[in-house]
């Protein structure tokens, strides 16, 4: 996890930061809008459970692309390697723990009345599919290319000055506010949901500078959102 580049101050770095997640979501969307034309042309309707996964899956190798662009532009060094015997147990037991967590900040969440609504859970009542969709592209695109942006090139930004426990942090927090269009509610139901997101965030970012090895939190992210997705089929048919 080596960069070529000077240190910085932490107001530029964290502007940075916030920059990159900012142009990334331009990019994700900009890549999903040179999908979606020709796809309308072509007559698929974008609101049926085919067409959302795919512009899901757009949007995602935008992230994706954006994020090669920077680390290589930057000289960034992000490690992926095929985790060895331990990795691959870290990975289950961040599973494990991003579970329980998830669960706890629910029970939480719902004793507040914080709980909010999902456009992913929305999209799996109308079409249970939609949830296996989901886990599909979480295994193919959405944890690989979430983890390269987030983990590698925003978190690997923010450690050049904040150090490891501020570059998680900050990444987690940026991780999270990336998925604000995925709740409906009062602006306090959103901001939990925002945070849920973020501490799994930690959890991924936390695995990410333990084990020096991308591919570590890619599995976990992509383990943890199967099983959610899993769990949501079983639980809508």
């Amino acid at each position: 996890m080596t960069d070529t580049h000077a240190r910085t101050g932490p107001v530029r770095t964290a502007i940075a930061a916030a920059g990159l997640t900012v142009l990334a979501i331009v990019v994700s969307t900009l890549v999903g809008v040179v999908f979606l034309v020709p796809s309308l042309a072509l007559g698929l309707d974008i609101e049926t459970t085919l067409g959302l996964l795919l512009l899901t899956a757009a949007g995602q190798v935008g992230f994706l692309l954006f994020g090669l662009a920077y680390a290589r532009r930057r000289g960034l060094s992000i490690p992926v390697r095929a985790p060895t015997g331990r990795q691959v147990g870290y990975a289950l037991a961040g599973t494990l723990v991003a579970l329980v967590v998830a669960v706890g900040l629910s029970v939480l969440l719902a004793a507040f009345d914080l709980v909010p609504g999902s456009v992913i859970e929305e999209s799996g009542t109308i079409d249970p599919d939609f949830f296996l969709g989901v886990a599909i592209l979480s295994v193919l695109i959405v944890a690989p290319a979430e983890e390269y942006l987030f983990r590698g090139v925003v978190q690997g930004r923010l450690r050049e000055t904040f150090g490891p426990v501020g570059s998680v942090l900050g990444s987690s927090l940026l991780f999270g506010s990336v998925h604000l269009s995925n709740y409906t509610g009062s602006v306090e139901q959103v901001v939990a949901g925002v945070l849920l997101i973020a501490g799994t965030g930690a959890i991924l970012g936390a695995l990410y500078e333990w084990t020096d090895n991308l591919t570590v939190p890619i599995v976990t992210h992509a383990l943890y959102n199967v099983v959610l997705a899993g769990t949501a089929y079983v639980t809508a048919v």
